[in-house]
């Protein structure tokens, strides 16, 4: 036997108008009424932060004890990691929001979530190459790969851009070892370039060129010895292996614009700003450490275009006070209440149901008494 069902000749227009009113309201509060989750690994990132927040303050510190005020009208937070518009050892123009941007511990909470995201965990080799440039973004690099406990093999470079490590006796090559001489971390550079124009500091001034010179000694560090942009990848490249000593690879972080490492002026509009995950277009007609690594199968992690990344994670462009650790995107996302999303459905469902396939609306709102049209039931096969 066939199931018989009723259902009203007519749709009610009092029921369509309530429908209406209860999604409409519904759709209010959805958007209303969000809740915050933690992203993962959120322990691990807040800790990063922390450290490189700390970092900050050691190199502010330093700063202060040679003798260099902090300029309240360029450093906006007054973080003493802002450097100088020009000095011996500034090799190129820079940006200075672009820096004040860099500027902020977060920046560790988001390398953590990149090396995560390559597919990168403890004790894993991670390769990485900086320059004086964004000091502010080498800390962060160096806090989050000592939070995951990485092994990270880092080579360095003495010059740096406007705004960035270019005080000539404090570069970031002094940075890195005053911050292990204060304990925060372990990592230092295996070796350095003078950095700057093809790596080799073409364009600089005799002082400028001395001064890189005495800050590579002054360190410890051995010096690149390379004099062609060919030599100078291949020498890292076999630096970078050496150094694992047979252990794979599993990342490489770049941060800045560094010819040797990104590659020469077609390689620096291949890569994405962030994680690059597989080889860019036309990546076999450029050289450099980053073409080198992603072309073995290496996620590459690409600190450039720092607005452009700080935007992505919820930080801001430039920061107006000191940042806050734990205060980004990747710490926690709003979103959509689940329950409430689902009951809201659920009503809208049982009102459709209601006036639509059956009587119990009509019935509800006895509009039986006085209907404008017919609303007998009518039986349905």
């Amino acid at each position: 036997m066939k199931k018989v069902y009723w259902r009203p000749k007519a749709v009610s227009r009092t029921g369509l108008v309530l429908i209406a009113f209860t999604a409409l309201v519904g759709l209010i509060m959805v958007e209303s009424v969000k809740v915050k989750r933690l992203q993962p690994h959120y322990e691990e990132k807040l800790a990063a932060t922390e450290l490189a927040a700390e970092a900050y303050d050691a190199i502010s510190d330093a700063r202060m004890r040679l003798g260099y005020e902090v300029d309240e009208t360029m450093d906006l937070t007054l973080s003493g990691v802002l450097g100088v518009a020009m000095s011996d050892v500034t090799s190129l123009a820079g940006d200075v929001t672009a820096k004040r941007t860099a500027i902020n511990p977060n920046f560790a909470a988001v390398t953590v979530q990149m090396l995560y995201d390559a597919g990168v965990e403890k004790g894993d080799v991670v390769a990485i190459g900086v320059s004086g440039s964004f000091p502010g973004i080498n800390t962060c690099v160096y806090a989050a790969a000592e939070t995951m406990g990485l092994e990270p093999i880092v080579i360095g470079s003495g010059a740096a851009s406007q705004w960035g490590a270019n005080l000539p006796d404090l570069l970031w090559l002094d940075m890195e070892r005053i911050l292990v001489e204060e304990n925060l971390f372990k990592t230092r550079a295996i070796a350095a370039s003078i950095g700057g124009f093809e790596d080799r500091g073409l364009g600089l001034s005799e002082a400028g060129l001395k001064a890189i010179d005495e800050g590579i000694k002054r360190n410890g560090l051995s010096k690149l010895k390379a004099e062609s942009f060919e030599d100078a990848v291949e020498e890292r490249m076999a630096l970078y292996d050496k150094k694992a000593g047979g252990k794979p690879i599993k990342a490489y972080i770049n941060v800045g614009a560094g010819t040797v490492s990104v590659g020469r002026t077609l390689g620096k509009t291949m890569f994405s700003p962030g994680l690059n995950l597989q080889p860019p277009d036309r990546i076999r007609q450029t050289d450099g450490i980053m073409p080198r690594f992603i072309l073995r199968g290496v996620p590459v992690i690409h600190f450039a275009q720092i607005a452009d990344i700080a935007e992505q994670n919820g930080l801001p462009v430039p920061p107006l006070t000191p940042p806050t650790p734990g205060d980004a995107a990747v710490f926690e996302a709003v979103d959509y209440s689940k329950l409430l999303a689902a009951s809201v459905l659920g009503l809208l469902t049982l009102m459709l149901y209601g006036f639509v396939r059956s009587d119990i609306g009509l019935r509800l709102l006895k509009l039986s008494k006085a209907p404008k049209k017919d609303v007998t039931p009518e039986a349905m096969v």
